[in-house]
């Protein structure tokens, strides 16, 4: 089958499967009262969202789930394993952190229990990933796309470098999911970047793992689109932290195999302020007694209490992830 037809297929597929699942999931939620708690010194306008189920993550992972499974039928890829694997691996540990916020005791797991399951996760990945590989481990270079090798003492380095970098990203896509649709659209654009990188790169260098880190990626993207019927402002489902964690995972992953961690940066930009901005308002709250330099951080909440409304939020910081997306892009693409 021709590739451009596997990748139009993942796409609709991946939308279908999601939009259509979405009808018989959230009834199930509402059933079983999954609903989400709210906080209360957020802005004003989300306490009526108090009771909206959570775990919507079911639709578009489930969405993903099902067609990564189809591929590895068809043509088995065991970087195509690896990736849904982990996807999958942080989807519990978000499971299960909902499940505790929800019908336990509002808190979940505790951000300590939280952490040391993920960064066992990563870390059992990480040295699978660096060790187990019979081939190179490289990363892509901007400017230049020239690879470069990663051997001797500098693999455990980078192996070290890798648990950070998954741990980081994982958390700064789930605390970027607070408002109505932001994840997903944001993420979206995101996967628009590595599709192409993707492709790009196969298409250059005849590497078919590109190819399947592309149809990943556009699979994953249908699938958000068809959640976002439900995710949209207002929303009928959260995703929750087992939708963000994996779709952090997966966002990272893909950097990952693809050669450029690097470029989350860039093409995540929406990710790194979100976090930054947490970080520097809990250390400066800490140092000064009190103090806050944001009037609420995650930032988006800022700019809601500032009086934009959540659809302008989500398209405003959409557009900020596609500029850096396409200066990632600029820093890659005429290179390969």
């Amino acid at each position: 089958m021709n590739e451009i037809i596997k990748i139009c297929l993942a796409l609709i597929l991946g939308f279908i499967i999601a939009a259509v699942s979405g009808k018989f999931i959230i009834p199930i939620l509402r059933r079983f009262q999954l609903g989400q708690h709210v906080r209360e010194d957020g802005p004003q306008t989300h306490l009526a969202k108090a009771g909206t189920p959570s775990f919507g993550g079911f639709i578009f992972l489930g969405s993903f789930s099902i067609l990564a499974i189809i591929y590895l039928i068809i043509d088995y890829n065991p970087m195509v394993l690896m990736v849904t694997l982990f996807v999958l691996a942080h989807a519990i540990i978000g499971f299960v952190d909902d499940y505790f916020n929800i019908k336990v005791n509002n808190d979940g797991l505790g951000d300590g229990q939280k952490a040391l399951l993920l960064l066992i996760v990563e870390a059992i990945f990480v040295f699978a990933f660096v060790y187990g590989s019979s081939s190179a481990i490289t990363i892509a270079m901007p400017f230049g796309w020239n690879a470069i090798e990663v051997e001797g003492v500098w693999k455990f380095v980078y192996a070290l470098f890798l648990i950070f970098y998954f741990f980081a990203c994982t958390n700064a896509v789930n605390i970027v999911d607070g408002i109505d649709g932001l994840a997903s659209s944001v993420t979206i654009v995101t996967l628009v970047f590595t599709g192409i990188t993707g492709y790009i790169t196969y298409k250059a260098n005849n590497n078919p793992d590109n190819l399947s880190l592309t149809i990943l990626s556009v699979i994953m993207i249908g699938a958000l689109l068809g959640f976002l019927i439900y995710n949209w402002h207002t929303a009928k489902c959260f995703m929750g932290d087992m939708g963000s964690l994996a779709l952090g995972a997966f966002v990272s992953v893909i950097f990952l195999y693809l050669g450029i961690p690097w470029a989350f940066v860039f093409a995540g930009v929406i990710y790194v302020i979100d976090i930054a901005t947490v970080l520097i308002q809990t250390g400066y709250y800490k140092a000064t007694g009190g103090k806050r330099i944001f009037r609420m951080t995650p930032i988006h909440h800022a700019f809601e209490l500032r009086g934009w409304k959540e659809e302008k939020v989500v398209l405003s910081f959409s557009a900020v992830q596609l500029i850096g997306a396409v200066l990632a892009a600029l820093m890659i693409w005429p290179f390969v």
